[in-house]
């Protein structure tokens, strides 16, 4: 599930689902639009991470915090697994058995997060879902990463200084033999659906991005 920046009750900038209170929003706000998504997913437990940016897998079992990771992984039914994002890339896994998902900035792509956590889930039939982030059209970065970037992946993932991260993250989850689906939306090219933070300094929110195993 990825959520739009639509239907919440922050105010500007943070307008209006956002789920962080570390960007500066009104907490109280925060924990009625966390509510509201607790409410539309059916009200199951769910488990965080504090992101680092980094390309740490937790394993969870139950709801709450699980430490300082980048992506969660779970075989439990009825849990929502969570990620903020606002440009980085979500990535929701969904195997036979298991179920993971990915907070994907340019440090956890470079080290192959999204392969790594398909490597933690047991079973198999494993699709990813690329969700809203930005996108080569918009992320402009330094020479030194996007050589980088086209040495790891190949040079089809960068044009000059922009990087695609999702086409990088479809070039790792394709060596791992999983099958990938983009929903190709930008988060740089729709400010009006979606938090950047790059398109929209100095602050702005974070939309969330979820999966939860259901019974089958």
């Amino acid at each position: 599930m990825f959520f739009t920046r639509l239907g919440g009750v922050s105010q500007p900038p943070f307008d209006a689902l956002n789920v962080s209170v570390k960007v500066g929003d009104d907490p109280d706000a925060v924990a009625e639009n966390i509510s509201m998504i607790h409410e539309a997913v059916g009200g199951v437990p769910s488990a965080w991470v504090k992101q680092v940016a980094g390309d740490g897998v937790a394993r969870v079992s139950e709801g709450g915090f699980a430490g300082e990771a980048d992506a969660l992984v779970t075989s439990e039914e009825g849990l929502c697994l969570n990620v903020a994002v606002a440009d980085c890339v979500p990535v929701a896994l969904v195997g036979e058995d298991e179920v993971a998902m990915v907070h994907s900035g340019w440090r956890g792509t470079l080290a192959g997060i999204s392969g790594k956590a398909a490597g933690r889930m047991s079973g198999g039939g494993i699709r990813a879902y690329i969700g809203p982030s930005i996108r080569g059209c918009c992320y402009e970065v330094s020479e030194e990463l996007a050589e980088a970037f086209g040495a790891e992946f190949g040079e089809s993932v960068v044009s000059g200084r922009y990087l695609s991260l999702p086409g990088a993250i479809r070039a790792d989850l394709g060596q791992a033999g999983v099958e990938v689906i983009d929903l190709g939306l930008c988060t740089g090219c729709r400010p009006d659906l979606f938090f950047s933070h790059r398109k929209q300094k100095p602050v702005t929110g974070r939309s969330l991005a979820a999966v939860v195993k259901v019974a089958r």
